[in-house]
């Protein structure tokens, strides 16, 4: 039986802020390795308009080809709309893995508003969680002000950063957008996919 994180992201690009955040959670809670899993473009909570999962998938697969800790799965990019979401990927990835202990890895930022997420409540209790902590925000503090996390504080790992790579994808699409450099914030194989395919111009 193997431990594995999901770390779910748009990967739109995938950043070296995200490898290096997998790569971390991977040792510091000696998991057997970690699932990436790219958002689907149907995700409507996702708040704009995704790059094509196949350039999406694409970019991701490059970054991580190197590292077999990290696998790409694309089950939420093969899922129905109504299927995108957290809970029901959780349900599928259990049924994919079912000898493993499968723990979603999420941000502190997304600590406040898990229970407002489309099947909030089950998700939490029938999930268990790594959560990275993030400037600004105090995750014990989140959970001693939401009853229903207390209740189910077991289920959350909290886990401070040590190391702050905050590299954000919105910023890294507008450089490539106005011709700035991204060297060394987008792994060097994406970089030149998106490059080549023009995906941000």
């Amino acid at each position: 039986m193997g431990r594995y994180g999901v770390f779910g992201s748009a990967c739109d690009p995938i950043t070296i802020g995200h490898l290096v955040t997998m790569e971390m959670v991977i040792d510091r809670r000696k998991l057997d390795g970690m699932i990436l899993v790219p958002s689907s473009i149907k995700r409507r909570d996702k708040g704009r308009n995704l790059t094509s999962n196949e350039h999406r998938l694409n970019m991701a697969r490059l970054a991580t080809a190197d590292n077999p800790r990290i696998q790409v799965n694309p089950i939420e990019m093969e899922a129905e709309g109504w299927e995108t979401y957290t809970y029901e990927t959780m349900k599928k990835l259990k049924q994919e893995y079912p000898n493993d202990e499968l723990l979603f890895v999420m941000g502190a930022d997304n600590l406040q508003s898990i229970v407002n997420w489309h099947k909030g409540y089950e998700l939490i209790e029938t999930n268990r969680f790594i959560v990275m902590g993030r400037e600004g925000y105090d995750m014990a503090d989140i959970i001693a002000k939401d009853s229903f996390l207390i209740k189910n504080e077991h289920r959350f790992d909290c886990l401070s950063k040590g190391v702050n790579i905050e590299t954000s994808s919105t910023l890294i699409r507008s450089r490539i957008k106005d011709g700035l450099s991204v060297r060394y914030l987008v792994p060097q194989p994406a970089l030149e996919y998106a490059l080549e395919h023009e995906l941000y111009k």
